[in-house]
């Protein structure tokens, strides 16, 4: 019987848990005029960030939704996601129509529509002039073009796209309502990519934009899962649901460990799981952690513990405020009313990671 349970990071598995955060787009984009153009979808590594991301983009890819007019393009963060763009569109039939319309050379060097017929042919236009022309066709055509960028980071190149993308949707239709274009742009990352991306000066835009903040899956949907999927009794699931606190990737790991390994025994289930999650999982985020940040997760490590308490043991050694509140926002500490004054770690046994290796 195959595994039912993934450890590829984006892959939904048999055993996918769905989440109420691509309903929001979609609702949004049911709306002539859609009040966000831009979603961010965040949260720590392994909370399900790419999962949502490519539920939303298949979602659009279906035949229905090509057949109201959505062109979706699921562009790299590692590329050049202008010249990527470009050489999509390129591909698009109605582009290609306009482009023989007016006998221009489908070269990627050489201009085309909507640039005055007189000028010479074999002039080099600029990417961000091609692009824009490019997705004025499709617009034209009546199309709603989706952009997605899973795992972005602040590049140069995507400096560059997000600059020329806030100048895309200042555009609008050519009509008595001149709504703006009907581009639209679905990414995922951690909370430090996205803040330094939206530091730099012309992307106030971008720092604004919707943010959708994965969550932890419900333990009663996970102990079903583990139920039916992995044919554990009710109370083992339900144990197993509460150790992985919800966190989506320890949920698909320790469902396959006791799947692979069930008949070998619990503790041995649980230290497989653990290892693959220290492994694939939290040696990753540690890495990218400022040493202010993992001081305040080390002092924690053994168990919550009071504000006042984490200031006596960090003793000057950097801002406690600045660096929970940072640690909040990627979904490392917990951050809810019930939480106010007290740090405590979120994911499961990370606490014992540090401790042993960190």
């Amino acid at each position: 019987m195959k595994n039912p349970f993934t450890h590829t990071p984006g892959r939904v598995g048999d055993a996918n848990i769905t989440t109420t955060l691509e309903e929001k787009v979609y609702e949004n984009f049911l709306y002539p005029q859609p009040s966000e153009s831009v979603y961010k979808i965040t949260g720590i590594r392994g909370s399900g960030k790419t999962v949502i991301f490519g539920n939303i983009l298949r979602h659009y890819k279906t035949v229905d939704m090509k057949a109201e007019g959505w062109l979706v393009y699921d562009v790299s963060s590692a590329r050049n996601q202008i010249s990527t763009l470009i050489s999509y569109l390129l591909l698009e039939p109605e582009v290609k129509k306009a482009l023989l319309a007016e006998k221009t050379n489908l070269s990627i060097s050489i201009p085309f529509i909507g640039i005055n017929a007189g000028v010479d042919t074999k002039t080099d236009y600029d990417d961000e002039v091609r692009l824009e022309k490019l997705i004025g066709i499709l617009v034209k055509a009546k199309k709603k073009i989706m952009i997605g960028i899973d795992d972005i980071a602040k590049t140069d190149a995507m400096t560059e796209f997000c600059s020329v993308y806030a100048k895309l949707i200042r555009n609008t239709l050519e009509d008595e309502i001149a709504a703006p274009w009907p581009v639209y742009l679905i990414c995922s990352g951690v909370y430090q990519n996205f803040y330094e991306l939206g530091e730099v000066p012309n992307l106030t835009f971008f720092k604004r934009a919707a943010e959708l903040r994965t969550e932890p899956f419900p333990m009663p949907a996970m102990a079903i899962k583990y139920e039916d999927m992995a044919q554990m009794d009710e109370d083992k699931a339900i144990s197993f649901a509460k150790m992985t606190k919800g966190f989506a990737y320890a949920y698909q790991v320790f469902g396959s460990a006791y799947f692979e390994h069930k008949d070998k025994g619990e503790e041995y289930v649980l230290k497989q799981a653990k290892s693959e999650l220290f492994a694939q999982c939290y040696e990753k985020i540690w890495r990218e952690l400022p040493e202010g940040e993992r001081e305040i997760l080390r002092i924690v490590s053994s168990g919550p513990k009071k504000r006042k308490e984490v200031l006596e043991e960090l003793d000057g050694k950097g801002s406690y405020q600045v660096n929970s509140t940072a640690l909040k926002k990627m979904g490392l500490l917990l951050d809810s009313s019930e939480s106010y004054g007290v740090a405590e770690i979120t994911l499961p046994f990370f606490g014992e990671y540090i401790q042993k290796y960190c």
